[in-house]
């Protein structure tokens, strides 16, 4: 199996670096796809919204999925090209996602202190940019690349946490937020599809030029937002110890979030070997993506008004369904685009959880407290969780049968989807109000 992969990986490396790409003529369907991006990015810009920071918002979500989409699928790839082994490439990325775990909660610390959390998120794509150049630098040299990537990962850790730390703490709330996160599906959709099309004809040190462009982009939308975007210092009213911080209802939900983490990692990492050995090409893993993200568009856009219709638990729970009802599907068949389309039910399930929990670990963190809220959040969920995911689904992929190993992780989902529906974490699983302009200084109790 391992050399299988390390096979591929080869062959995959020589078509992105072949020269012979540039002389093939663009097709009618790859002008489409390569145009798509600039339009993608003039889209978030003129569409309407009632409040001018909406559009910062979507502009700076966008360029977070796009980032994500320019960077993740491809860094591996990167890695081997530059002389890791795939093995080697493999353990550095587990190693950026332990630094990951390890920055993120000071991350958060730093952003609810006096340096605010539009000021932390701007430092961090600043030095996520430097750090993702030095990596282009570092070239062949193993040390330098190991030790850049690890820059890496501790600069870009706090992305997500802080931008979800800034939405949900703006006019509107947490029932504004599963619109305002779409864009970040909608940015990774479309960057994945061009990127691709982009290194297909180019060379896979592109990757490390094209990053820093949608941290430029980021840290741009946040220029101008209104003083409700900051949190105060942490000394200040509302603030509290982290520890005390973690009553039991959080710590419940915080559970919930490893076990559907660690179930959503799990199917993650084996569908692009369920793929393969079903006889599907590589570029059809990259569709499944693309399906997945588009999948999650309507939903996080619809959100708002699900929940107010069926409540918060139950929409976490609908979510925590159909995502184990599409990693059954992985199991239950072995066709490649039944396998894609089982990937957009994944997506919708997995929009409706992810903004539950996000608008969740709002309710359960005071105001001058949220960035370390999200940034626990994003630990467990895209940190911690999938250390154990990756591994456990490597594991088991090589052990034993698919549609148990699929079945065994659509429990998984089910029980950590239904343990953050619980009574026990009644108080974050509340359904929460839009938090007013007039009032978004006070301390939740208050409002």
């Amino acid at each position: 199996m391992l050399r299988r992969a390390d096979a591929d990986v080869a062959a995959r490396r020589q078509v992105l670096t072949g020269a012979e790409r540039f002389a093939e003529p663009l097709s009618a369907a790859d002008r489409l796809l390569a145009a798509s991006g600039p339009a993608f990015l003039a889209w978030c810009v003129v569409t309407p919204d009632a409040d001018p920071e909406g559009r910062r918002l979507r502009v700076l979500y966008a360029a977070v999925g796009g980032g994500i989409g320019t960077l993740l699928p491809y860094l591996v790839l990167y890695l081997t090209d530059r002389g890791l082994t795939a093995t080697g490439a493999g353990l550095v990325v587990g190693l950026m996602s332990a630094v990951g775990v390890l920055v993120i909660p000071l991350w958060g610390r730093l952003a609810d202190g006096p340096v605010g959390v539009t000021r932390a998120l701007q430092l961090s794509c600043a030095l996520a940019g430097v750090a993702s150049l030095a990596l282009l630098a570092a070239d062949r040299v193993v040390p330098a690349l190991v030790l850049c990537a690890l820059l890496l990962a501790a600069a870009r850790a706090p992305g997500e946490a802080l931008a979800d730390a800034l939405a949900v703490s703006a006019a509107g709330g947490s029932s504004d937020y599963g619109r305002v996160r779409m864009w970040a599906s909608a940015g990774f959709a479309v960057t994945v599809g061009v990127w691709g099309l982009a290194l297909e004809r180019t060379g896979l040190g592109l990757v490390l030029l094209a990053y820093p462009a949608t941290l430029v982009v980021a840290a741009l939308s946040t220029r101008g937002m209104s003083p409700v975007h900051a949190l105060g210092p942490l000394d200040s009213p509302g603030a509290e110890p982290t520890g005390r911080l973690l009553t039991r209802p959080v710590l419940v939900l915080l559970g919930g979030v490893l076990v559907f983490g660690v179930a959503m990692a799990t199917a993650f990492t084996v569908l692009p070997l369920r793929i393969v050995d079903a006889g599907g090409a590589v570029w059809v893993v990259g569709v499944s993506a693309v399906v997945g993200a588009a999948a999650e568009i309507p939903l996080m856009r619809s959100s708002a008004s699900v929940s107010a219709r069926l409540g918060a638990r139950r929409t976490v729970l609908l979510g925590g369904l159909l995502f184990a009802a599409a990693v059954t599907l992985y199991g239950a068949f072995a066709q490649p685009w039944v396998l894609v389309a089982a990937s957009a039910v994944r997506g919708a399930g997995y929009a409706l959880v992810y903004v539950g929990l996000v608008t969740a670990v709002r309710a359960a963190f005071p105001p001058r407290s949220r960035a370390r809220g999200q940034a626990l959040l994003q630990t467990v969920l895209m940190g911690v969780a999938p250390v154990a995911g990756a591994s456990l689904g490597g594991f088991g992929y090589s052990h034993a049968p698919a549609l148990p190993l699929f079945g065994a992780t659509a429990v998984l989902a089910l029980l950590g989807a239904g343990l953050a529906c619980s009574r026990w974490a009644r108080t974050p699983l509340e359904h929460v109000a839009p938090v007013e302009p007039s009032d978004a200084h006070l301390p939740l109790a208050e409002r």
